[in-house]
């Protein structure tokens, strides 16, 4: 009765495994290319405060019109109405993409630190970390250019400081400008952060942090041989 047991939860067992890993596939494979999409009209969305940027500098160049900063200004809060509302709904994937990379690299490092593999093995988990690295690089570094491309034209209006323009243009220039300091413009995980360069350099201390305590916690061989000696001492 316990072999035939054992047989038939063994003939479920590779079946089972295997629904499981396409299932987990597919859904991987949805995340990503939602992500893909999303990156897509974030890299659309910076062309477009580009664009935005340098017809405040050709405007910027002459005597500065009400109707100009007017226009830009407006256009500039409908891109930003715009990348909010996408943010809003891909905000779940965009998280979803940072703690699944984050995950699999910290896992894959301490395999490879710690466990010894074959060649294969080595390969397949340098791989997963290489591939999880370049989705957080591709992810963080359109997240940085968006957020650059929408506040680039702070740099503009802070050097009209002391032209000489109408008290209407100066309104509206410093409206402008009070909304563009105030807001954190781009791209956001479940709104608990924006992406922006300061992400960088936590996300690249992270991953040094943790890669130097899964060192110092590693066994040590010497450890290992010590304690043996002293076991065959005593």
């Amino acid at each position: 009765m316990g072999m035939g047991k054992d047989t038939y939860s063994g003939d479920f067992f590779w079946p089972s495994l295997i629904l499981m890993s396409m299932i987990a596939g597919c859904s991987a494979l949805l995340n990503h290319s939602i992500l893909l999409l999303f990156l897509s009209i974030s890299l659309l969305l910076t062309y477009e405060y580009d664009n935005c940027k340098l017809r405040l500098s050709k405007a910027c160049e002459v005597s500065l019109k009400e109707e100009d900063i007017e226009d830009i200004r407006g256009y500039h809060a409908s891109l930003t109405d715009l990348v909010e509302h996408v943010c809003s709904l891909m905000s779940k994937h965009v998280a979803a993409g940072y703690v699944s990379s984050f995950l699999i690299v910290c896992f894959c490092l301490y395999s490879l630190i710690n466990d010894d593999k074959s060649f294969l093995e080595i390969a397949i988990a340098a791989a997963a970390v290489y591939f999880s690295i370049l989705h957080l690089i591709a992810l963080t570094y359109t997240g940085v250019r968006l957020h650059e491309a929408a506040h680039q034209p702070l740099n503009i209006l802070h050097d009209l400081a002391g032209r000489n323009m109408p008290d209407r243009v100066i309104g509206l220039v410093t409206v402008f400008t009070n909304k563009l300091s105030q807001r954190q413009i781009g791209i956001s995980a479940l709104g608990l952060m924006t992406i922006t360069k300061d992400m960088i350099l936590t996300i690249i201390g992270t991953l040094l942090t943790y890669v130097f305590i899964v060192i110092q916690f590693k066994p040590n061989s010497s450890d290992g041989c010590r304690q043996a000696g002293n076991t065959t001492a005593i």
